[in-house]
């Protein structure tokens, strides 16, 4: 046994298994409250992805953390690899206390990322992510629209916990068919795993949601009219356009891979329409304006 796996703490998978994720609701760690009104009013939220801790600083998290304070989103979505070890408990403390700084002001919702919750996922592991960061897949409102939270490490390695795999996926189609029931003004769904990177029908790596199950997720997300998705995972941005899908993929804020600096980014919402732009640290806006 590995120390990574020593380090995952072991208990039963009860309360996640057994519908606590499969309804939806809110991330099991939230500072703030969302205010959830469908006024039509423009507002907008943050996206970020990729802290790592310990591989990215602890110091850029904090900045993250005091620029997200100050510019007062509607909430923010963290797009996952919140610490670079699963089932480190020093790690997921550098993550959670900063974080509390935001209680009362912003709500901040966690997904899982790979180096969460491994590679692929197992019932321990993700118990031990649940425990601590929140659910795994689950979904909000706000501004009347529809924010859907997944774990795309279960639907790009599903062997690890495939009953957990059947489920979220059993729950993201439903959870779609209800929303056509509904009148959102937009859908958005975030995971970590970028569907792709260039172009729908690219090759199957390791940045992206491999075919066949990228092209049903696809679907899924064109059948029930899915404004965007936005992932982390590639430590650089990148945007694909599939119709009327955005596909976006944002930067780290913690550790880039590439030309894209540390950062995160800010996305407009208005009523049929949304506007979105990467942000370095030092590129920040003094106010965001609608």
């Amino acid at each position: 046994m590995s120390h990574r796996q020593r380090t995952i703490t072991r208990r039963r998978f009860t309360a996640v298994a057994a519908g606590a994720i499969a309804g939806s609701g809110i991330a099991g760690r939230t500072w703030g409250q969302a205010d959830p009104p469908d006024n039509g009013r423009p507002f907008f939220f943050i996206v970020a992805a990729d802290p790592q801790l310990f591989w990215g600083p602890v110091e850029l998290w904090k900045k993250a953390v005091g620029e997200i304070g100050r510019l007062k989103p509607a909430l923010t979505v963290v797009c996952g690899d919140l610490i670079q070890d699963p089932g480190n408990e020093e790690q997921a403390r550098a993550y959670l206390d900063p974080a509390k700084a935001l209680d009362g002001k912003v709500p901040l919702y966690n997904l899982a990322g790979n180096h969460d919750v491994g590679s692929p996922p197992t019932p321990e592991s993700l118990a031990w992510y649940e425990k601590h960061f929140g659910k795994p897949w689950y979904s909000l409102t706000h501004g009347g629209c529809l924010f859907v939270v997944l774990d795309s490490n279960l639907l790009c390695k599903p062997n690890g916990a495939p009953k957990l795999a059947e489920q979220q996926l059993a729950w993201l189609k439903q959870t779609l068919a209800d929303a056509a029931k509904a009148k959102h003004a937009h859908r958005f769904v975030f995971l970590h795993h970028p569907i792709c990177l260039k172009q729908i029908d690219e090759p199957n790596g390791y940045f992206n949601v491999p075919n066949p199950r990228r092209a049903e997720l696809l679907k899924h997300f064109h059948d029930h009219k899915v404004t965007a998705t936005f992932s982390g995972h590639y430590h650089r941005n990148a945007l694909v356009t599939d119709g009327n899908l955005q596909l976006i993929t944002t930067a780290s804020t913690g550790k880039p891979l590439g030309k894209d600096p540390t950062g995160f980014r800010i996305v407009k919402v208005y009523g049929n329409r949304i506007k979105h732009a990467y942000h370095g640290y030092d590129e920040m806006p003094v106010k965001v304006e609608l």
